[in-house]
């Protein structure tokens, strides 16, 4: 219990307050699910008036060890001046919390927060051909799962099969296709565990995903974003302390290699900090994501709902395939008898 404090406020004082974030227009707590949770609202930031009639977006999730469902506030100082500065527009969601709904609740909710964007695109001045994601902690995993599974639905470890996309929300027909991720201090994938002690303990871990790893072990893997890399996945840019005691740096390290090898479009800074929303990498997000809006990789992707031939990915002797129209894939898009 001791731990979850510690966890708990490392994520409460991990930003500095750096802009001023009442300088911009904001419609708050709209609900993008409509069914009147917590867990699913949203608030939205728009950029000062530029004589554009559409914007790009950038949302971000809140780190909480994915205990909380109310903390659509968090690092909109930080990132979401940056982004509202930059000309973007900004949207801070709150998800469902473990104590809701075990996972994939958490990764069902982000996308379809951006469901929502892209069906209310005209109300709210949405420019769909660049959402992009960024997230601290808990929230960063969230934030780099939505990078990993833009081309999956149904995902299958062993005995468990769960609906990564989920059909929550009234805009199932719309894609949560983003394209490109930010991610501060990611959890990326507790299965790795060679680089260091994360102070995240096993409960929390087991709380996720509602049952003990030796009980479950697939849906220990399922939530893990090791288990659905390849090429197709969007760029990444990943920002680590050297000092964090909540995720160690390592697991930083070892991520951006796993991109690297993957054929993964990635940028990797450090800092001398710790767990935290680094202020002084914001600006290196704004290039990133322009980078990205700009460059060939900024393309709108078909809606995965009711789309003949979608493509799924499995784990098979421990490689990652992926099957489609009745034949199977490996990640460089051989196929595999």
């Amino acid at each position: 219990m001791k731990k979850f404090f510690l966890f708990i406020a490392a994520l409460c004082c991990a930003s500095m307050m750096a802009g001023d974030i009442s300088e911009f227009q904001v419609t708050k707590n709209i609900d993008y699910v409509g069914d009147s949770h917590i867990g699913h609202k949203l608030d939205i930031y728009f950029p000062k008036a530029d004589g554009k009639a559409k914007h790009p977006v950038i949302i971000h999730v809140y780190g909480s060890a994915w205990q909380m469902n109310n903390m659509k506030g968090t690092d909109r100082e930080t990132v979401g001046v940056a982004a509202l500065e930059a000309g973007y527009i900004f949207v801070t969601p709150n998800h469902r919390s473990v104590n809701d709904a075990k996972f994939p609740a958490q990764i069902n909710d982000i996308k379809a927060v951006v469901r929502y964007l892209r069906g209310n695109a005209d109300k709210y001045g949405i420019d769909t051909s660049f959402i992009a994601m960024t997230g601290f902690s808990s929230g960063g995993h969230l934030s780099v799962l939505m990078g990993v599974t833009r081309n999956v639905r149904m995902h299958t470890v062993g005995s468990v099969t769960m609906d990564i996309e989920g059909n929550i929300g009234n805009y199932t027909k719309q894609s949560s296709w983003i394209h490109a991720v930010c991610e501060w201090s990611a959890p990326i994938d507790e299965e790795d565990k060679t680089c260091g002690t994360s102070l995240l303990p096993d409960y929390m871990l087991d709380d996720l995903v509602g049952c003990s790893k030796s009980d479950c072990p697939d849906k220990h893997v399922i939530y893990g974003a090791y288990t659905y890399l390849d090429a197709s996945d969007a760029p990444m840019m990943l920002v680590y302390g050297t000092n964090d005691d909540v995720v160690p740096f390592c697991m930083g390290e070892s991520f951006y290699g796993r991109l690297q090898q993957a054929g993964i479009d990635a940028e990797m800074y450090s800092h001398d900090g710790g767990h935290e929303v680094a202020e002084q990498f914001t600006d290196e997000m704004i290039t990133f994501f322009n980078r990205v809006k700009g460059s060939a990789q900024a393309i709108e992707s078909p809606s995965l709902q009711g789309r003949s031939g979608e493509a799924s990915k499995v784990i098979r002797d421990g490689m990652l395939l992926i099957e489609r129209n009745g034949k199977t894939y490996n990640a460089q898009g051989a196929e595999v008898k």
